[in-house]
């Protein structure tokens, strides 16, 4: 198995996270601090509507949609939405985040995820992950999470607990029911929409992601997540084994790492693969479409042979595109065609196998006799192209670029432009860009923490396309004549 290395980094606001394996991003998570909505938060809520015929009802919580809550989720399912009624107040936790006109999805079944354990309240359960396959593991484990737990307690018992003690897996049993506990006294006190409970930070969430120890490095770019992280990897186990690095180069270390440039292609339709043949994917209310082209690919001597193995590249960059992306719901693959019926089984395979690495559940239809694939994917968190790109407000048929993205490209590029020893700097964008970075006073403070007293200005240019900008060295005496003095 290829190690991972985890990028930290974290700016105005924001968390940014990405996971590589031999130089090729294969996850990212962002994170804002001032995130309303986040998978986990647990909240405070009032049912605002039980509607019988779908078996669900809607949960005011205080955000800008409602929240839907099927009788799945919760505890006494169907029998206990009978007696739910407009006005009540119920304890929900997002499992999903808000996506277009829908609101977010909530569940009443309450989780808390620790690094070996995820506590369920209420639940008189014991489960272990699928991907711990040893019968006899298997067995003690689930015995010894029977001896630490209370009645009416629910316990999994994730991929990270044969690597702890018995009494670490007990204390950590003891600190999530400690959080438990306070959620609820909480929620009797509080007023309906109050979040009760957030998830925690950035570095925490994604370690407790990876708990398969196939962690190589990790890299930071900001001095406080440093500081936790390291106090993490000191308790975490095996995470003494963990190389930790903080980061200080003079540029952008999510551009001096090439994290950036991968993460641009993020929200392109198009994605090149070996061969010269290219990806095309294409979202729509119901379905994401991902075509394979030829593009410049002739074939070879054996054509069918040939176009297999394009199609096997394809299947294992499908994959990466759809967990990078964060793709959920239906989609639909349309492979280069092919004749053997072996060759077709074989592309299916390989996008299971290659789907299979994640936390995601996913099932893979046989490929069709039209070469198209079907398969189905649930959706964790939201999509990482939201974060850079936006539809567009004025006309709504395109995208424009987010706050975060101005930003993140304007740190990047003064970086880059004064690791030279250059005095000033100055930054040619698009006007809307421009007002953003000059009334932006959380991006003047990180930009004078990470270049210092280098004089900045921003020039807004009309003839600068969407997300458009370039930074060149400037005098700091007589700057381009329009230009604004950011610092």
């Amino acid at each position: 198995m290829a190690k991972k290395t985890i990028y930290f980094e974290k700016l105005c606001g924001f968390s940014l996270t990405a996971v590589t394996e031999d130089g090729k991003i294969t996850d990212c998570k962002f994170q804002q601090e001032r995130d309303e909505v986040a998978v986990g938060n647990i909240y405070k809520g009032i049912v605002a509507n039980v509607i019988a015929g779908m078996q669900a009802a809607f949960i005011d919580c205080g955000l800008e949609r409602n929240c839907y809550l099927s009788a799945e989720d919760l505890p006494h399912g169907a029998e206990e939405l009978s007696y739910l009624k407009t006005g009540d107040e119920i304890i929900v936790q997002i499992v999903k985040l808000p996506a277009g006109k829908k609101g977010a999805k909530v569940t009443a079944k309450l989780s808390f995820v620790g690094m070996s354990l995820i506590y369920l309240p209420n639940t008189d359960f014991v489960g272990i992950s699928h991907r711990l396959e040893d019968t006899e593991l298997r067995e003690s484990l689930i015995m010894a999470a029977k001896r630490a737990k209370k009645k009416g307690e629910g316990l999994v018992i994730r991929n990270a607990a044969p690597f702890c003690s018995y009494k670490q897996i007990a204390e950590e049993l003891k600190f999530l029911r400690r959080v438990y506990e306070k959620t609820a006294a909480t929620f009797r006190k509080a007023k309906p929409g109050t979040l009760l409970f957030t998830d925690f930070t950035m570095p925490v969430r994604v370690m407790r992601e990876f708990t398969e120890f196939d962690v190589d490095g990790i890299i930071v770019g900001n001095a406080e997540q440093y500081e936790e992280l390291k106090a993490m990897l000191e308790i975490l186990p095996g995470g003494k084994n963990i190389r930790l690095v903080r980061y200080e180069g003079k540029r952008f270390m999510l551009e001096e790492t090439g994290i950036l440039t991968q993460l641009r292609e993020i929200f392109l339709p198009r994605v090149d693969i070996e061969g010269g043949a290219y990806l095309i994917i294409e979202h729509t209310e119901a379905l994401t479409s991902i075509d394979v082209n030829t593009g410049s690919f002739t074939g070879g001597d054996d054509f069918e042979y040939t176009v297999y193995q394009t199609n096997l590249a394809a299947a294992r960059e499908i994959a990466r595109q759809v967990k990078l992306r964060n793709i959920g719901g239906i989609i639909v693959v349309d492979f280069i065609d092919m004749e053997s019926p072996a060759h077709r089984k074989a592309i299916g395979e390989e996008l299971e196998k290659a789907l299979k690495p994640g936390r995601a559940p996913y099932k893979v239809l046989p490929m069709s006799d039209f070469g198209l694939i079907e398969f189905t994917r649930k959706r964790l968190g939201d999509q990482i192209a939201s974060f850079f790109v936006r539809p567009c407000r004025t006309f709504g048929a395109g995208t424009e670029f987010t706050r975060e993205y101005y930003v993140i490209a304007a740190i990047s590029q003064t970086m880059k432009a004064l690791s030279g020893g250059a005095e000033a700097v100055c930054m040619s964008v698009r006007p809307e860009a421009a007002k953003i970075l000059e009334s932006d006073e959380e991006f003047k403070a990180e930009l004078k923490k990470r270049v210092g007293d280098a004089a900045v200005y921003v020039l807004a240019d009309e003839s600068k396309g969407n997300g458009e900008g370039n930074c060149f060295i400037c005098k700091k005496e007589a700057p381009p004549r329009g230009a604004v003095q950011l610092q």
